[in-house]
């Protein structure tokens, strides 16, 4: 399995710096529901509760995520996202079986607060279609002809989506998306540029997509790049942006509610 390394994150919706775990009471915890994220169940959000927390170990109930984190193997590699002193968190961590009755979670060295992010995100798995943009040598016309890949959403809102892929893409990698997202409209096609890429378990990554506005386009392309991309790759723009945050808030409070 790959081993956990240390995540890249780079930005644009005001996320702080990673901070060191040995700078948190994770004592606090015990109780609260925590995410677990899996490349064994990529595009399934693990849903559990702490148990026990001290030092850089938390323990789960491991009959949590519909019975999925009771079937997970030991030793692998896990994104936990959890809610600390009111601030929305994520972290690796390795997943350790202790006998038959336990499931721990061993820490990695770093904290990556999450909660100042423009958009709330909304833990959906919905099928998405992407493509890498060359952006030196994009013609219009080679559209048609670039190699389109599928997966699958982790999280979505309107700033931006976390995807499961099956290997890392850097930033600042440009992509075409297309999003079937069903109850929330989106454009058939938008530009995404690659923020950040966290390692999984062996052959998986959780790859931080931003979107590009139309407003914002100027700032990622030379005049020349622009001529050649597709108008419609621009039809969301902030106003677009703002429409869509508010049906994905609506749609996480309808089924907060399920």
């Amino acid at each position: 399995m790959t081993a956990i390394m240390e995540p890249t994150v780079i930005t644009t919706e005001a996320a702080e710096p990673a901070v060191d775990t040995s700078k948190f009471d994770f004592s606090l915890l015990v109780g609260r529901e925590l995410t677990l994220f899996s490349g064994q169940y990529p595009g399934r959000p693990l849903k559990s509760k702490v148990v026990v927390a001290r030092g850089g170990e938390i323990a789960i109930d491991r009959g949590g995520g519909a019975g999925l984190i009771d079937n997970l193997v030991n030793n692998q590699p896990v994104t936990v996202r959890v809610e600390y002193k009111g601030q929305q968190v994520t972290m690796p961590a390795t997943l350790k079986r202790t006998g038959n009755s336990g499931c721990r979670l061993i820490l990695g060295e770093k904290v990556m607060p999450l909660s100042r992010r423009r958009f709330p995100r909304a833990l959906m798995c919905r099928p998405v279609k992407l493509a890498v943009m060359p952006v030196a040598t994009f013609q219009r016309s080679k559209l048609a002809h670039l190699r389109w890949m599928q997966t699958v959403t982790v999280d979505v809102s309107a700033g931006g989506t976390l995807i499961d892929f099956s290997s890392a893409l850097e930033y600042p990698t440009y992509l075409f998306l297309h999003l079937d997202l069903e109850e929330i409209l989106l454009p058939a096609l938008v530009l995404g540029q690659v923020r950040h890429s966290l390692p999984m378990d062996a052959g998986h990554f959780r790859v931080g997509v931003e979107f590009i506005v139309r407003e914002a386009r100027d700032k990622h392309f030379s005049i020349v790049t622009l001529k050649q991309l597709p108008a419609q790759v621009f039809e969301f723009d902030e106003l677009k942006r703002q429409t869509f945050n508010k049906t994905v808030m609506a749609w996480m409070h309808d089924n907060e509610r399920k």
